[in-house]
């Protein structure tokens, strides 16, 4: 019997080894597969691929728009002046209602607690607003609220102005130093061609002194050009989070067709100025109308209370109010200062309007000449780059020019390129004034 008992003890303990086993082979192949599959449970294969520089290397590109954006998102003062205009609507929410009351009791003493209860006063004083305080409140803060949204607005289209310039300054510097690294590597190229023009006798060695000139200018135009590219580039990385590697998009630039009178009507009502002297002006009514009610006799305070006594047989109410007699002060002074204020008001709205629209009507010239120059030179510059390509391809197939006069026209056709691009920067400056003038932050405003 002890023998079976042993035997059976130790088949026990092989079936319990055994299971620790097969348990242990199912966690590890458990942590195999979960260490072989992905996130979602999908599998996936670990994988060595070799690549190259120019596979890792990718192009980042920026439109004008997505720098803006990120510009403005950037930008720690426009959301200060944002959080000041939401603070201002706040107040204008809690202007205009009347004050809280004030819960007095009186005719309380120690007598409660040593003798019997004598006598009790409870009340609520309600303090009354002067006729016309209300109003004149409420659009006072509306005043307020109007003065920051222009600070907000006008700083907004400002920032949004500058970056816009500063992209278009991008643009040029890197066009620039494109066509400035050609010229100076044809500079490069046409004082070998004339040394051996000279070596033959072919090339004056003055002509050989001139082109050195010439090249020595071509490098310092190329050095100024790289220099000005990397501080645009920096200025532009200071206000958004482009990258320093990134490429601009170089997009068309919008053509403003409205004439300016239209213009001038899209200014006046899109500029925040406008909508401030309107409140402006609201506010004088509102202030005229105040100060006259002045004259007119009003409450200052009412009171209701009641009173327990016990010596009497009833309780009772009583109501108290205090009222404001204009007597001894006429407020003559503020009513005229009132009346001055509203009788000027439309003088106020045409004297910002005027100078809104004269703002409008200078950076319409601007952007006009701007443009007309920039579509003159585009369209001879093509006409000229085109025939100077063809006159290279004849003399190249004739033997009609010189090398050396055959890489002149080349370098005249890059410095016909820098002048284009110089002119498309300026008119990009023209028309970010033209909108910042109008009011707008895009040209789709203009559309619709």
């Amino acid at each position: 019997m002890k023998f079976l008992l042993i035997n059976r003890s130790h088949r026990q303990c092989r079936k319990q080894i055994l299971l620790v086993i097969i348990i242990c082979l199912a966690i590890v192949t458990l942590f195999t597969h979960s260490f072989a599959n992905g996130p979602d449970g999908e599998e996936r294969n670990v994988v060595t691929v070799r690549t190259s520089d120019k596979d890792v290397h990718h192009e980042i590109l920026f439109n004008e728009q997505q720098v803006i954006d990120s510009a403005l998102e950037n930008n720690i003062k426009l959301h200060a002046l944002q959080t000041n205009s939401i603070i201002a609507e706040h107040r204008v929410e809690s202007s205009g209602f009347f004050e809280n009351p004030e819960l007095r009791v009186s005719d309380v003493s120690t007598r409660y607690y040593t003798h019997d209860f004598d006598e009790l006063r409870v009340g609520l004083r309600f303090p009354v607003p002067q006729l016309g305080q209300l109003g004149e409140e409420v659009q006072q803060a509306r005043v307020e609220l109007w003065e920051r949204k222009v600070d907000q607005i006008r700083y907004r289209h400002e920032f949004i102005a500058m970056i816009r310039k500063s992209f278009a300054e991008v643009i040029m510097y890197d066009r620039l130093a494109e066509l400035n690294q050609k010229r100076a590597a044809k500079a490069d190229e046409r004082i070998r061609v004339i040394e051996q023009l000279a070596d033959i006798g072919e090339r004056s060695v003055v002509y050989l002194m001139k082109e050195k000139i010439w090249q020595s200018e071509s490098r310092s135009d190329y050095a100024r050009a790289v220099q000005y590219q990397e501080l645009a580039r920096k200025e532009l990385m200071a206000w958004s989070s482009m990258p320093d590697n990134a490429q601009l998009v170089v997009e068309d630039l919008p053509t403003v067709n409205q004439d300016v009178d239209e213009l001038v009507a899209i200014g006046i009502e899109n500029r925040p100025e406008m909508k401030l002297v309107e409140q402006y002006i609201q506010l004088a009514r509102n202030q005229k109308k105040y100060e006259y009610l002045k004259l007119i006799p009003w409450f200052s305070f009412i009171d209701l209370s009641y009173h327990w006594e016990e010596k009497r047989v009833y309780d009772w109410a009583e109501f108290r109010a205090g009222i404001n007699l204009p007597i001894l002060n006429w407020n003559q002074g503020n009513i005229k200062a009132a009346r001055l204020a509203v009788a000027r008001q439309h003088d106020q709205y045409a004297a910002v309007r005027h100078a809104i629209e004269e703002e409008i009507r200078i950076a319409y010239i601007a952007y006009k000449d701007m443009l007309l120059d920039y579509k003159n030179f585009k369209l001879s510059s093509e006409e000229l780059i085109t025939e100077a390509k063809t006159i290279i391809e004849q003399a190249q197939l004739h033997k009609t020019l010189m090398p050396d006069e055959l890489l002149e026209l080349e370098w005249m056709i890059l410095d016909t390129e820098v002048l284009l691009a110089e002119k498309r920067r300026e008119l990009a400056h023209a028309l970010s004034d033209l909108y910042l003038s109008i009011g707008i932050e895009d040209h789709e405003q203009l559309i619709h």
